[in-house]
């Protein structure tokens, strides 16, 4: 039994080399691909890795850009979006993000935030929320090596300055535990779409009857804050809400 499981183990682990091969080779020719110009068939290649179940920021990101060559807004818009969630500090991201943005119709101004909101938001998305857990297990150790050594020294001066580095040490690795939980949940939520369809209108109900509330266009962003049946109803930056078909949308 035990060497059956061991031959099985090495075959998985055969297998999942044999993938990763294959999806780093196919990545490298996508990439060719992109820089000899046939960007439709270096999408191709991007997605075929993705429908094999992997993804980082550099191949969303690549993908991106194909679709953007090809003036397929929407789909550059979401890809980048999508490199975004798993990258949220890389600047070429957010260019390429910003310049595929000027393309679209709609131009949504957000509601204006509180300084401070800002701020937090800003150091918030500085790191993934991996790193955010490596910086808060980092100062978690500098705590009780901090609080260590605090009690067995008898240097007032010392104390002191132990002292300082365990409040601030603490204050990080607190913060850093809530950077990582909030990273984490905006990594893995799927509440952000794409319009996809050239005009859609929003309803004020889930309904075709539904009064018309206003009219969005392809590569618009929205949030998706409830659904009923097809419907899904959505939030702009601006604080709109209504209705729209679910066909109408794609989720980031």
């Amino acid at each position: 039994m035990k060497y059956r499981l061991c031959v099985l183990i090495f075959l998985i682990l055969i297998t999942s080399s044999l993938f990763a091969n294959e999806a780093l080779e196919t990545f490298k020719k996508g990439n060719m691909l992109y820089q000899n110009g046939y960007y439709s068939k270096a999408a191709s290649n991007y997605e075929k890795i993705i429908n094999n179940g992997y993804e980082n920021a550099e191949l969303y990101y690549n993908l991106g850009n194909a679709y953007f060559r090809m003036n397929k807004i929407p789909n550059s818009i979401i890809n980048y979006e999508r490199a975004l969630r798993l990258s949220p500090d890389d600047e070429d991201i957010i260019v390429n993000l910003n310049v595929a943005n000027l393309r679209i119709v709609d131009k949504i101004e957000p509601v204006p935030k509180f300084f401070l909101v800002q701020w937090y938001e800003v150091i918030r998305n500085l790191f993934t929320s991996g790193n955010w857990a490596v910086i808060q297990v980092v100062f978690l150790w500098v705590v009780f090596i901090s609080l260590g050594v605090f009690v067995f020294l008898e240097s007032p001066f010392i104390k002191k300055i132990i002292f300082g580095t365990l409040v601030i040490s603490i204050f990080i690795s607190v913060m850093s535990l809530i950077f990582a939980i909030q990273q984490s949940g905006y990594e893995n939520s799927r509440n952000s779409a794409i319009v996809f369809e050239p005009t859609v209108y929003v309803k004020s109900s889930p309904e075709e009857d539904g009064k018309d509330l206003f009219i969005l266009h392809e590569g618009t962003k929205v949030n998706i804050v409830d659904a009923v049946g097809k419907w899904r109803k959505i939030r702009l930056a601006n604080g709109n809400i209504g209705w729209v078909p679910g066909e109408a949308v794609e989720l980031i």
